[in-house]
């Protein structure tokens, strides 16, 4: 699709595209503990799709795959350091492979705008079930893909919609 044909989205809707994917994504981690490969890699086959269509030139497309594949190596690498470090995993692998698809969508340069609003909208998560009463401490396990799913959606919207 030309440019012409998808217009300048507005921020909006640009940041409410992927919600098909990534409202399933938050519901399956929340119930399974699991982000399934077939959404991230459905999240990555849509983003280069939109940027095929905004750009259709193949560097364009190329660049935003190696842009995914950068972030999927570096969130990979914090995953594998951390499990070194604590000896406990702390980012599961599904975390990291949205992370990569993600990036399809919002650019490399996005992507600590990303972490930081899921990072901080897990952490207010944390901070009512603490003043609910919930016991918090090392043993506390919460899924990340939704907020992962939040920062995806935050990030479009504050930047204007999609990489490329």
């Amino acid at each position: 699709m030309p440019d012409a044909l998808l217009g300048p989205l507005p921020d909006l809707a640009a940041a409410l595209l992927p919600l098909p994917l990534t409202i399933p994504v938050a519901v399956i981690d929340l119930r399974r503990r699991i982000i399934p490969d077939g959404l991230n890699l459905a999240l990555v086959g849509t983003g280069l799709g939109l940027v095929a269509c905004r750009e259709p030139d193949a560097q364009a497309v190329l660049l935003c795959l190696a842009e995914a594949a950068t972030a999927f190596g570096l969130f990979w690498a914090v995953r594998s350091l951390h499990a070194r470090l604590r000896g406990r995993i702390g980012l599961g692998l599904g975390d990291v492979k949205f992370l990569g698809a993600a990036t399809a969508w919002t650019g490399l340069a996005q992507v600590p705008l990303l972490i930081l609003v899921a990072s901080l909208a897990a952490l207010a998560t944390l901070g009512v079930a603490a003043l609910a009463g919930r016991r918090i401490d090392q043993a506390t396990h919460l899924p990340f893909g939704p907020f992962l799913a939040i920062g995806l959606h935050v990030a479009l919207a504050l930047t204007g919609g999609m990489s490329g």
